[in-house]
Protein backbone atom coordinates (compact mmCIF):
# COMPACT_ATOMS: atom_id res chain seq x y z
CA UNK A 1 0.00 0.00 0.00
CA UNK A 2 1.26 3.26 -1.01
CA UNK A 3 0.33 7.17 0.05
CA UNK A 4 -0.33 8.41 -3.29
CA UNK A 5 -2.17 11.80 -3.32
CA UNK A 6 -2.68 14.73 -0.89
CA UNK A 7 -5.58 17.01 -0.41
CA UNK A 8 -5.98 20.14 1.50
CA UNK A 9 -9.78 21.39 2.92
CA UNK A 10 -10.23 22.50 6.51
CA UNK A 11 -7.57 19.21 6.92
CA UNK A 12 -4.67 17.98 5.20
CA UNK A 13 -6.04 14.60 3.78
CA UNK A 14 -3.88 11.54 2.15
CA UNK A 15 -6.00 9.67 -0.36
CA UNK A 16 -4.58 5.67 -0.80
CA UNK A 17 -4.91 2.99 -3.67
CA UNK A 18 -4.79 -0.22 -1.60
CA UNK A 19 -4.44 -3.75 -3.45
CA UNK A 20 -5.46 -4.70 -0.22
CA UNK A 21 -7.74 -4.02 2.16
CA UNK A 22 -7.56 -5.86 5.33
CA UNK A 23 -10.74 -6.68 7.07
CA UNK A 24 -9.57 -5.53 10.21
CA UNK A 25 -8.42 -1.86 8.55
CA UNK A 26 -12.20 -1.71 7.14
CA UNK A 27 -13.88 -1.85 10.28
CA UNK A 28 -11.44 0.42 12.37
CA UNK A 29 -12.87 3.36 14.15
CA UNK A 30 -12.76 6.15 11.62
CA UNK A 31 -11.68 9.81 12.52
CA UNK A 32 -15.02 11.56 12.67
CA UNK A 33 -13.13 14.34 9.88
CA UNK A 34 -13.22 11.49 7.63
CA UNK A 35 -15.56 9.23 8.49
CA UNK A 36 -18.92 11.01 5.67
CA UNK A 37 -16.02 10.85 3.49
CA UNK A 38 -17.22 8.74 0.30
CA UNK A 39 -14.63 7.11 -2.22
CA UNK A 40 -14.58 4.32 -4.96
CA UNK A 41 -14.28 0.54 -3.49
CA UNK A 42 -9.86 0.40 -3.21
CA UNK A 43 -9.36 3.60 -1.85
CA UNK A 44 -8.88 4.86 1.56
CA UNK A 45 -8.47 8.42 3.66
CA UNK A 46 -6.28 9.18 6.32
CA UNK A 47 -6.83 12.78 8.44
CA UNK A 48 -3.49 14.31 9.28
CA UNK A 49 -3.45 17.39 10.22
CA UNK A 50 -6.33 20.48 10.80
CA UNK A 51 -4.18 23.46 10.52
CA UNK A 52 -7.44 25.57 12.25
CA UNK A 53 -6.84 23.59 14.69
CA UNK A 54 -3.62 25.00 15.43
CA UNK A 55 -4.14 28.90 14.46
CA UNK A 56 -2.51 28.28 11.68
CA UNK A 57 -5.41 30.00 9.41
CA UNK A 58 -6.82 27.98 5.74
CA UNK A 59 -4.04 26.07 3.65
CA UNK A 60 -4.81 26.33 0.20
CA UNK A 61 -1.33 25.98 -1.40
CA UNK A 62 1.17 23.29 -1.58
CA UNK A 63 4.33 21.91 -2.98
CA UNK A 64 6.82 19.33 -1.98
CA UNK A 65 10.62 20.50 -1.70
CA UNK A 66 13.96 18.64 -3.02
CA UNK A 67 14.04 16.48 0.54
CA UNK A 68 9.77 15.40 0.65
CA UNK A 69 9.28 17.92 2.58
CA UNK A 70 5.58 19.51 2.41
CA UNK A 71 5.31 23.44 1.83
CA UNK A 72 2.08 24.76 2.50
CA UNK A 73 0.47 27.93 2.05
CA UNK A 74 -2.41 29.81 4.60
CA UNK A 75 -4.69 32.05 2.42
CA UNK A 76 -3.89 35.07 4.87
CA UNK A 77 -1.18 34.40 6.40
CA UNK A 78 2.48 32.41 6.27
CA UNK A 79 4.19 29.45 5.09
CA UNK A 80 4.54 26.51 6.42
CA UNK A 81 6.86 23.88 6.12
CA UNK A 82 6.18 20.13 7.31
CA UNK A 83 7.89 16.50 7.45
CA UNK A 84 4.80 13.93 6.99
CA UNK A 85 5.58 10.99 9.17
CA UNK A 86 6.51 7.75 7.33
CA UNK A 87 3.98 5.02 6.32
CA UNK A 88 2.81 2.78 8.93
CA UNK A 89 3.73 5.15 11.93
CA UNK A 90 1.60 5.00 14.81
CA UNK A 91 1.05 8.68 14.66
CA UNK A 92 0.52 10.95 11.57
CA UNK A 93 0.51 13.92 12.69
CA UNK A 94 3.17 15.91 10.56
CA UNK A 95 6.07 18.19 11.84
CA UNK A 96 5.46 21.47 11.04
CA UNK A 97 7.39 24.54 10.73
CA UNK A 98 6.74 28.20 10.17
CA UNK A 99 8.61 29.22 7.40
CA UNK A 100 11.77 31.87 8.45
CA UNK A 101 13.59 33.90 5.91
CA UNK A 102 17.15 34.22 7.37
CA UNK A 103 17.50 37.96 6.15
CA UNK A 104 19.93 38.90 9.25
CA UNK A 105 17.35 41.22 10.84
CA UNK A 106 15.64 40.01 13.91
CA UNK A 107 11.89 39.29 13.11
CA UNK A 108 9.05 38.72 15.94
CA UNK A 109 7.13 35.13 15.17
CA UNK A 110 4.26 36.84 14.50
CA UNK A 111 5.42 38.39 12.02
CA UNK A 112 4.64 37.05 8.49
CA UNK A 113 7.53 37.14 6.21
CA UNK A 114 6.46 35.79 3.24
CA UNK A 115 2.63 34.47 2.65
CA UNK A 116 -1.02 35.53 1.52
CA UNK A 117 -0.19 32.96 -1.29
CA UNK A 118 -2.31 30.74 -3.78
CA UNK A 119 0.55 29.34 -5.46
CA UNK A 120 3.93 27.39 -4.90
CA UNK A 121 6.20 25.22 -6.43
CA UNK A 122 9.27 24.08 -5.86
CA UNK A 123 11.44 24.29 -8.73
CA UNK A 124 15.02 25.18 -10.01
CA UNK A 125 16.43 25.14 -6.52
CA UNK A 126 13.61 27.87 -5.23
CA UNK A 127 10.57 28.14 -3.78
CA UNK A 128 8.25 30.12 -6.12
CA UNK A 129 5.39 31.87 -4.24
CA UNK A 130 2.68 33.39 -5.95
CA UNK A 131 1.07 36.21 -3.47
CA UNK A 132 -2.54 37.53 -3.17
CA UNK A 133 -2.46 40.63 -1.29
CA UNK A 134 -2.99 44.17 -1.01
CA UNK A 135 -0.05 44.97 0.47
CA UNK A 136 -1.45 46.56 4.54
CA UNK A 137 0.64 46.70 7.67
CA UNK A 138 -0.24 42.56 8.67
CA UNK A 139 1.84 42.12 5.37
CA UNK A 140 4.12 44.36 3.61
CA UNK A 141 3.66 42.72 -0.14
CA UNK A 142 1.69 42.98 -2.76
CA UNK A 143 0.22 40.72 -5.18
CA UNK A 144 3.40 39.41 -7.72
CA UNK A 145 5.34 36.38 -8.42
CA UNK A 146 8.32 35.88 -6.00
CA UNK A 147 11.37 33.43 -5.56
CA UNK A 148 12.46 32.45 -2.64
CA UNK A 149 16.22 30.90 -2.40
CA UNK A 150 19.16 29.33 0.29
CA UNK A 151 22.13 31.00 -0.97
CA UNK A 152 24.42 29.77 2.06
CA UNK A 153 22.94 26.32 1.86
CA UNK A 154 21.84 25.76 5.76
CA UNK A 155 18.31 24.44 4.68
CA UNK A 156 16.59 27.99 5.53
CA UNK A 157 15.52 30.78 2.88
CA UNK A 158 17.58 33.67 2.84
CA UNK A 159 16.70 35.60 -0.22
CA UNK A 160 13.30 37.07 -1.88
CA UNK A 161 13.29 38.31 -4.96
CA UNK A 162 9.97 40.01 -6.71
CA UNK A 163 9.83 38.50 -10.59
CA UNK A 164 6.79 40.22 -11.31
CA UNK A 165 4.02 42.42 -9.58
CA UNK A 166 0.30 42.03 -10.47
CA UNK A 167 -2.53 44.20 -10.17
CA UNK A 168 -5.20 42.50 -8.49
CA UNK A 169 -6.20 40.17 -5.68
CA UNK A 170 -8.57 38.55 -3.73
CA UNK A 171 -10.76 35.13 -4.94
CA UNK A 172 -10.01 36.08 -8.62
CA UNK A 173 -6.51 37.20 -8.26
CA UNK A 174 -3.48 35.61 -9.39
CA UNK A 175 -3.02 31.84 -8.42
CA UNK A 176 -1.66 28.71 -9.16
CA UNK A 177 2.30 28.24 -10.74
CA UNK A 178 3.12 24.65 -12.08
CA UNK A 179 6.21 23.57 -13.62
CA UNK A 180 6.37 23.05 -17.88
CA UNK A 181 6.35 19.94 -19.22
CA UNK A 182 10.03 21.14 -21.07
CA UNK A 183 10.83 20.85 -17.41
CA UNK A 184 13.07 24.56 -18.25
CA UNK A 185 10.14 26.74 -17.74
CA UNK A 186 6.94 27.71 -15.37
CA UNK A 187 3.32 28.46 -16.18
CA UNK A 188 1.37 30.60 -14.28
CA UNK A 189 -2.53 31.03 -14.13
CA UNK A 190 -4.64 34.46 -12.94
CA UNK A 191 -7.91 35.49 -12.64
CA UNK A 192 -10.44 37.58 -14.43
CA UNK A 193 -9.34 40.40 -11.84
CA UNK A 194 -5.99 40.33 -12.56
CA UNK A 195 -4.63 42.52 -14.73
CA UNK A 196 -2.68 41.41 -17.78
CA UNK A 197 0.79 42.67 -17.26
CA UNK A 198 2.88 43.58 -20.70
CA UNK A 199 3.91 40.77 -22.09
CA UNK A 200 7.35 39.70 -23.83
CA UNK A 201 4.86 37.45 -26.62
CA UNK A 202 1.20 36.72 -26.82
CA UNK A 203 0.80 33.39 -29.21
CA UNK A 204 -3.11 35.05 -29.26
CA UNK A 205 -4.39 38.00 -30.88
CA UNK A 206 -4.25 40.97 -28.48
CA UNK A 207 -7.60 42.45 -29.26
CA UNK A 208 -9.41 42.76 -26.46
CA UNK A 209 -11.71 46.01 -27.22
CA UNK A 210 -15.35 45.89 -26.66
CA UNK A 211 -17.40 44.96 -29.85
CA UNK A 212 -20.37 43.37 -28.68
CA UNK A 213 -23.44 44.17 -31.06
CA UNK A 214 -26.48 43.83 -28.63
CA UNK A 215 -26.80 45.97 -25.71
CA UNK A 216 -24.76 45.45 -23.00
CA UNK A 217 -26.60 43.71 -19.82
CA UNK A 218 -24.07 43.87 -17.13
CA UNK A 219 -24.29 41.75 -13.34
CA UNK A 220 -27.16 43.91 -11.36
CA UNK A 221 -25.39 43.11 -7.72
CA UNK A 222 -21.83 44.90 -9.78
CA UNK A 223 -19.58 42.32 -10.06
CA UNK A 224 -16.78 41.94 -12.55
CA UNK A 225 -18.59 45.48 -14.43
CA UNK A 226 -15.25 47.36 -14.90
CA UNK A 227 -13.38 43.89 -15.79
CA UNK A 228 -12.49 43.92 -19.51
CA UNK A 229 -11.39 41.17 -21.55
CA UNK A 230 -9.52 38.89 -21.71
CA UNK A 231 -10.24 37.79 -18.61
CA UNK A 232 -8.61 35.31 -16.53
CA UNK A 233 -4.98 34.25 -18.56
CA UNK A 234 -2.27 31.84 -18.50
CA UNK A 235 1.83 32.47 -19.38
CA UNK A 236 4.49 30.84 -19.29
CA UNK A 237 7.52 31.88 -18.06
CA UNK A 238 11.54 31.27 -17.98
CA UNK A 239 13.14 30.16 -14.20
CA UNK A 240 13.66 33.82 -13.20
CA UNK A 241 10.83 35.40 -14.83
CA UNK A 242 12.41 37.66 -17.21
CA UNK A 243 10.14 36.89 -20.47
CA UNK A 244 6.27 36.29 -20.37
CA UNK A 245 4.10 34.67 -22.70
CA UNK A 246 0.60 34.64 -22.77
CA UNK A 247 -0.49 31.42 -23.80
CA UNK A 248 -4.35 31.07 -23.85
CA UNK A 249 -7.25 33.73 -22.27
CA UNK A 250 -10.65 34.35 -21.78
CA UNK A 251 -11.64 32.51 -18.30
CA UNK A 252 -13.73 33.55 -15.42
CA UNK A 253 -11.19 32.40 -12.89
CA UNK A 254 -9.40 29.29 -13.52
CA UNK A 255 -7.72 28.46 -10.48
CA UNK A 256 -5.10 25.72 -11.11
CA UNK A 257 -3.80 23.76 -14.31
CA UNK A 258 -1.85 20.54 -15.49
CA UNK A 259 -0.51 19.06 -18.17
CA UNK A 260 -1.16 15.30 -19.28
CA UNK A 261 1.60 12.85 -20.55
CA UNK A 262 1.20 14.19 -23.86
CA UNK A 263 2.19 17.79 -22.64
CA UNK A 264 -1.24 19.84 -22.93
CA UNK A 265 -2.58 22.19 -20.66
CA UNK A 266 -5.76 21.62 -18.80
CA UNK A 267 -7.57 23.68 -16.45
CA UNK A 268 -11.16 23.51 -15.08
CA UNK A 269 -13.14 27.40 -14.93
CA UNK A 270 -15.60 28.64 -13.08
CA UNK A 271 -19.16 29.76 -13.43
CA UNK A 272 -20.94 33.20 -12.84
CA UNK A 273 -23.69 31.59 -10.23
CA UNK A 274 -25.85 34.58 -10.66
CA UNK A 275 -25.82 33.89 -14.34
CA UNK A 276 -27.69 30.80 -13.72
CA UNK A 277 -30.79 30.42 -16.11
CA UNK A 278 -29.69 33.65 -18.58
CA UNK A 279 -29.21 32.49 -21.98
CA UNK A 280 -25.33 33.31 -21.82
CA UNK A 281 -24.80 31.32 -18.55
CA UNK A 282 -21.49 29.30 -18.69
CA UNK A 283 -21.47 26.29 -16.26
CA UNK A 284 -18.21 25.27 -14.26
CA UNK A 285 -16.03 23.32 -17.27
CA UNK A 286 -12.98 21.23 -18.40
CA UNK A 287 -11.04 22.94 -20.83
CA UNK A 288 -8.27 21.90 -22.86
CA UNK A 289 -5.80 24.61 -23.59
CA UNK A 290 -4.40 24.63 -26.75
CA UNK A 291 -1.16 27.45 -27.69
CA UNK A 292 -3.28 30.40 -28.39
CA UNK A 293 -6.39 29.66 -27.50
CA UNK A 294 -9.13 31.74 -26.35
CA UNK A 295 -11.67 30.72 -24.35
CA UNK A 296 -14.23 34.19 -24.74
CA UNK A 297 -15.01 35.06 -20.98
CA UNK A 298 -16.27 38.40 -21.30
CA UNK A 299 -18.22 40.63 -18.59
CA UNK A 300 -22.15 39.87 -18.05
CA UNK A 301 -23.82 39.08 -20.91
CA UNK A 302 -20.70 39.51 -23.43
CA UNK A 303 -19.54 36.04 -22.51
CA UNK A 304 -18.69 33.60 -26.04
CA UNK A 305 -21.22 31.20 -26.96
CA UNK A 306 -18.73 28.05 -27.43
CA UNK A 307 -20.08 27.76 -31.47
CA UNK A 308 -18.27 30.78 -32.14
CA UNK A 309 -15.07 29.79 -34.75
CA UNK A 310 -12.84 31.96 -32.60
CA UNK A 311 -13.53 30.65 -29.66
CA UNK A 312 -12.89 26.88 -28.10
CA UNK A 313 -15.51 24.90 -26.54
CA UNK A 314 -15.19 22.59 -23.65
CA UNK A 315 -14.02 19.16 -23.46
CA UNK A 316 -16.61 18.62 -20.81
CA UNK A 317 -19.13 21.13 -18.70
CA UNK A 318 -19.70 19.68 -14.95
CA UNK A 319 -22.64 22.39 -13.79
CA UNK A 320 -22.22 24.61 -10.70
CA UNK A 321 -19.01 24.84 -8.33
CA UNK A 322 -16.38 26.09 -7.55
CA UNK A 323 -13.46 25.10 -9.07
CA UNK A 324 -9.80 25.20 -7.19
CA UNK A 325 -7.08 22.53 -7.61
CA UNK A 326 -6.59 20.37 -10.87
CA UNK A 327 -4.16 17.54 -11.44
CA UNK A 328 -2.88 15.13 -13.77
CA UNK A 329 -3.22 11.40 -12.42
CA UNK A 330 -0.83 9.46 -14.55
CA UNK A 331 2.31 9.52 -11.51
CA UNK A 332 -0.13 7.86 -9.60
CA UNK A 333 0.01 4.57 -8.39
CA UNK A 334 -3.30 4.24 -9.07
CA UNK A 335 -5.32 1.87 -11.42
CA UNK A 336 -5.16 2.31 -14.98
CA UNK A 337 -8.35 4.46 -15.20
CA UNK A 338 -7.04 7.12 -12.69
CA UNK A 339 -3.21 7.21 -14.08
CA UNK A 340 -5.11 9.15 -17.57
CA UNK A 341 -7.41 11.09 -15.42
CA UNK A 342 -7.90 14.96 -14.51
CA UNK A 343 -8.54 15.56 -10.82
CA UNK A 344 -10.54 18.42 -10.39
CA UNK A 345 -11.46 19.95 -7.48
CA UNK A 346 -14.88 21.41 -6.69
CA UNK A 347 -14.32 23.44 -3.01
CA UNK A 348 -18.28 24.32 -2.56
CA UNK A 349 -19.57 20.83 -3.22
CA UNK A 350 -16.87 18.92 -1.92
CA UNK A 351 -16.24 16.84 -5.01
CA UNK A 352 -12.92 16.12 -6.28
CA UNK A 353 -13.81 14.79 -10.18
CA UNK A 354 -11.76 12.40 -11.60
CA UNK A 355 -12.60 13.01 -15.61
CA UNK A 356 -11.53 10.03 -17.76
CA UNK A 357 -9.57 11.98 -20.71
CA UNK A 358 -10.26 10.20 -24.30
CA UNK A 359 -8.43 11.44 -27.31
CA UNK A 360 -11.50 13.13 -29.35
CA UNK A 361 -9.81 14.53 -33.17
CA UNK A 362 -7.86 17.38 -32.84
CA UNK A 363 -8.81 17.58 -28.63
CA UNK A 364 -10.27 15.55 -26.00
CA UNK A 365 -13.68 13.92 -24.36
CA UNK A 366 -14.35 13.25 -20.79
CA UNK A 367 -16.55 11.41 -18.69
CA UNK A 368 -16.76 12.61 -14.84
CA UNK A 369 -17.03 10.25 -11.88
CA UNK A 370 -17.34 11.76 -7.74
CA UNK A 371 -13.73 10.09 -7.14
CA UNK A 372 -14.31 11.70 -3.34
CA UNK A 373 -17.01 13.91 -1.95
CA UNK A 374 -18.20 14.88 1.57
CA UNK A 375 -20.50 17.48 3.19
CA UNK A 376 -18.40 19.67 4.04
CA UNK A 377 -15.34 18.83 2.45
CA UNK A 378 -14.12 23.04 1.09
CA UNK A 379 -11.25 21.52 -0.59
CA UNK A 380 -8.36 23.50 -1.97
CA UNK A 381 -5.29 22.12 -3.35
CA UNK A 382 -4.06 18.57 -4.05
CA UNK A 383 -0.62 16.86 -5.46
CA UNK A 384 0.65 13.33 -5.80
Amino acid sequence: MTRQFLALSASLLIITACSEVKESEATVEQNPKIAKLKMPDGFRAEHLYSPADNDQGSWVAMTFDDKGRLITADQYGALYRSELAPIGAADLAPKIEKLKIQTGEQVADSVVQMGYAQGLLYAFNSLYVMVNHRGDEEFEKSSGLYRLQDTDNDDQYDKITLLKALEGSGEHGPHSIVMSPDGKSLHVIAGNHTDVPEMDAYRLPKVWQDDNLFPQIKDPRGHANSRGAPGGWIAKIDPEGKHWEMIGAGFRNAFDIAFNENGDLFTYDSDMEWDLGMPWYRPTRICHVPSGSEFGWRTGNGKWSPAYPDNLPPVLNIGQGSPTNVVYGKDAKFPPQYRRSLFAFDWSFGIIYAIELQPNGATYSGKKLEFVSGMPLPLTDGVI
